[in-house]
């Protein structure tokens, strides 16, 4: 089974790179997907439109989309992770056997909001206080902050401008996780993610003790979830 991981907003591949060893362990080939404009692809552009940035993804991806694998996202990487999906599927390409979503609202379930149109201080003071999603030793470091900002705001922006076209349900199985203390992303939505599945009675969903990041607590027991969805069947779903 290859996982292929999305990051959050202003986040990057290096993310999952503590995944390998456990999901390895499993049989799992750990995937991380670097998207434009940060880490090793600091010199790509930032791409701000969901349309543009999961075609190329999927472009990436056509050589790796063999066997059993599937698809996980944490938050905006959640939301990418679903439109790959659907792109793949309009492609006529091979889908993945899950998609496993981390602490994101359905995107058909989701409100329309501004916050990349913020003004600099304004936004860092909002992304801070709504997502803990700025380590304080970043919030502390004018140099730091010059290069983080532009991403975090390219991703809000990507993620604020997609809008949810309704279209059939995915032949793919979803399980949902998310923290029971997340202010952003109300638990009781994710149960909403059900509904954009054929398979829906393959749909699970798991709670961690936690905020919006709960993956920094609760890491080895997401990564144990993860890996027993993976591995339970070796047959894909039909």
């Amino acid at each position: 089974m290859r996982l292929f991981c999305i990051p959050y907003a202003g986040g990057g591949a290096t993310t999952f790179h503590s995944w390998r060893g456990l999901l390895g362990s499993r049989g799992i080939d750990l995937c991380c997907i670097q998207l434009p404009g940060r880490e090793t692809r600091f010199g790509d552009q930032l791409i701000t439109t969901m349309e543009e940035l999961v075609a190329q993804m999927c472009d990436g991806l056509n050589p790796y989309l063999e066997g059993r694998f599937a698809f996980f996202g944490y938050s905006m990487g959640a939301l990418i992770s679903f439109e790959a999906i659907r792109e793949l599927a309009r492609r006529g390409q091979i889908l993945p056997e899950w998609l496993l979503i981390s602490a994101a609202t359905p995107p058909h379930r989701r409100d329309v909001e501004s916050v990349h149109l913020l003004p600099g201080a304004d936004f860092i003071e909002t992304v801070a206080r709504r997502y803990s999603g700025i380590p304080p030793d970043v919030l502390e470091n004018q140099e730091l902050l010059d290069v983080v900002i532009p991403i975090l705001r390219a991703d809000f922006e990507l993620t604020e401008r997609y809008r949810y076209t309704p279209d059939k349900p995915l032949p793919v199985k979803i399980a949902a996780f998310g923290g029971r203390h997340d202010e952003t992303v109300d638990p009781a939505e994710l149960m909403f993610w059900r509904e954009l599945t054929a398979l829906p009675d393959h749909f699970r969903l798991t709670l961690f003790d936690g905020d919006h990041f709960f993956l920094n607590d609760q890491g080895q027991q997401l990564l144990a979830a993860i890996a027993s969805l993976l591995t339970q069947s070796n047959r894909r779903s039909p």
